[in-house]
């Protein structure tokens, strides 16, 4: 072989050296892989709001009632407590917890469930009135008290479906709410008229919201987050009672709907 042929082929080889070289680095970047089980925190603000109906039906015999009683003209007194105690209100404050979940993935498209468990702040409402018609009190007796209504915890189990772009991944996710439930109203009155009633149950309701959610690495994952609750309604009965063993029965309905922004870390396994 002359030296030409072999000073070609060497120029040909170091022509082709930077091409083989930077093969890897021209590769498409690899795709985020979001498939696998995940843990994690999270915190924000929870805006909680109730709405509150109260009824006081005066079904107590004749001249046994407090507020009011059969066959006498004493409905104002009623309408005025039942007013009184009915109506919206809300409230903020904090939420946080704790999450897990497990991820599948096909091509772009991510589905998966999630459990989570929070914090749940309560909502309180200060009332006030008076009793227009007198009965074993004067007409205009003013009365006050409180309503407050709220969940110590509040535990989801949902279902997340959603669109990777590579390891930024766009999501909505809902199904079930479930929380222990409390209400609790207070009344008296400047005649000596007192009261006091309360629930407490276990509520299951519903959830739905959406997210986004980021990859900082191959483990570790940041997002933010949007949900709305609704628990439906809890009854709580009770009875004001004054002077003498006078008493009238009373039943307050209230229903509690939050909504709640929030981010959170994961780990990815």
């Amino acid at each position: 072989m002359s030296s030409r042929m072999i000073k070609n082929r060497l120029m040909v080889g170091a022509a082709a050296l930077p091409v083989l070289l930077a093969g890897p680095a021209m590769a498409a970047p690899q795709t985020y892989n979001w498939a696998g089980f995940y843990a994690g925190l999270n915190g924000g603000g929870a805006w909680s709001s109730t709405h509150q109906t109260t009824t006081v039906p005066c079904t107590e015999p004749l001249g046994t009632g407090y507020i009011c009683a059969t066959a006498l003209p004493l409905t104002p007194n009623a309408a005025a407590v039942g007013a009184a105690y009915s109506g919206s209100f809300s409230g903020s404050g904090f939420t946080g917890g704790v999450q897990a979940g497990y991820n599948w993935q096909t091509g772009a498209a991510v589905y998966g469930v999630e459990l989570d468990l929070e914090s749940l702040p309560r909502v309180s409402a200060q009332r006030a009135g008076a009793l227009p018609v007198g009965f074993v009190f004067p007409a205009g007796t003013p009365f006050s008290g409180s309503t407050s209504v709220g969940a110590d915890w509040l535990f989801t189990a949902r279902g997340r479906l959603g669109w990777a772009f590579n390891n930024l991944l766009v999501y909505g996710t809902g199904g079930l709410a479930e929380t222990r439930l409390k209400t609790s109203s207070t009344y008296a009155d400047s005649f000596g008229g007192v009261g006091s009633w309360s629930s407490i149950a276990n509520k299951t309701g519903w959830t739905a919201g959406a997210g986004v959610e980021y990859a900082l690495s191959k483990e570790w994952t940041i997002k933010a987050e949007y949900l709305y609750v609704n628990f439906g309604s809890v009854t709580a009965p009770g009875t004001v009672g004054g002077p003498l063993g006078y008493a009238s029965a009373l039943s307050t309905s209230n229903d509690l709907t939050a909504q709640i922004a929030r981010v959170g870390v994961n780990y990815k396994f």
